[in-house]
């Protein structure tokens, strides 16, 4: 009796051990019948980070290379007429097709600013406008996703004198306001959360790059249109200002309310930005600004440049664009 007792609480065991192993067995089975292995799911991109990455990147090297830096015409009429035409940009024009009609840029394309990411890389691009600060944007935005570019420094208005083909330029004249300054600096060590980037659904850093890109319109305001907001009496319009030009200067005398930041420090500066507020931008002549602009709007702030920057706040600007030193005479085509 002892024996059977055993015996069968051995069989009892062992039949146990069988049913135990069955759901293993069953998952490891060959015949297709067992529980499909849970996919690993793809990482997380954070669209902010690949695109805050691409914006120092370029910032760096537009610090240290040509890449972003503005052309005189001079220097671009200099290179297209020096035989080497291995040597000569592919120039894009950026203004109206009207206006591209009475006179470009010999050998220039016309393109509209939402088609940018079309032009050709592995090429030197040289892109300009009328006035320097829509091309300046454009140059950003380029410069970003991994073109060659620069742009040509006060557009068209300095590289004709013939006022059917220049269209529009700045005159102090006409543009230029006389509104109060400030020369007390404005504190910038307050911190801010980052936007929230949501672009596309690809996780693709090129992908990313051109949907930011893309998501870029043109976005001024006129120092009329400044001066209002930051006078109505109602801080909730009043927009975050950001003056990019050198300590001295923005020392001597500065948009009140303004803090100082240079454009090569924009990147690691970020988180002084508000994203929840409208930020304005301005430089000397509107180059600088307007590609801060297009590189903040990429990130996701809403970022407008000053029309003509600091030139058109202050009878005490500097650098300002002047046609009888600036423009030229050179040669344009209607075909």
């Amino acid at each position: 009796m002892r024996g059977t007792s055993w015996a069968r609480a051995a069989k009892l065991l062992g039949i146990a051990l069988v049913l135990l192993a069955l759901p293993v067995l069953g998952a490891c089975g060959g015949d297709g019948g067992g529980v499909e292995p849970t996919a690993t799911p793809a990482p997380q991109v954070n669209e902010f980070e690949v695109v805050q990455d691409a914006v120092a990147d370029y910032l760096s090297d537009f610090s240290g290379g040509k890449n972003g830096i503005n052309l005189a015409a001079t220097d671009l009429y200099a290179v297209l007429n020096d035989g080497d035409d291995d040597n000569d940009p592919y120039i894009a024009s950026l203004r109206s097709a009207a206006d591209y009609a009475k006179g470009h840029i010999p050998g220039a394309v016309n393109i509209a600013f939402g088609d940018l990411t079309t032009l050709p890389k592995g090429e030197d691009i040289l892109v300009y406008c009328y006035t320097g600060q829509t091309a300046s944007m454009a140059t950003a935005i380029l410069g970003t996703v991994g073109y060659d570019v620069q742009n040509l420094l006060h557009g068209m208005s300095s590289w004709t004198t013939d006022a059917d083909v220049y269209v529009k330029r700045f005159d102090a004249a006409t543009a230029q306001s006389d509104y109060t300054v400030e020369t007390t600096a404005n504190d910038a060590t307050a911190t801010y959360d980052y936007p929230d980037l949501d672009n596309t659904a690809s996780s693709n850093d090129a992908a990313i790059l051109e949907a930011a890109a893309k998501s870029v319109t043109t976005k001024y305001i006129s120092a009329t249109d400044l001066y209002g907001f930051i006078n109505d009496g109602d801080d909730d319009t009043t927009p975050f200002i950001i003056d990019l030009r050198a300590g001295a200067d923005y020392t001597a005398g500065h948009v009140p309310g303004a803090v100082n930041m240079g454009l090569g420090s924009l990147a690691s500066n970020l988180d002084k930005i508000p994203a929840d507020q409208t930020v304005v931008l301005y430089c000397y002549t509107g180059h600088s600004a307007a590609q801060g602009t297009a590189l903040l709007n990429m990130l996701g702030y809403d970022a407008k440049s000053l029309s003509f920057g600091f030139c058109s706040w202050s009878s005490t600007a500097t650098k300002c664009f002047d046609a009888t030193t600036a423009a030229h005479d050179y040669a344009t085509a209607t075909e």
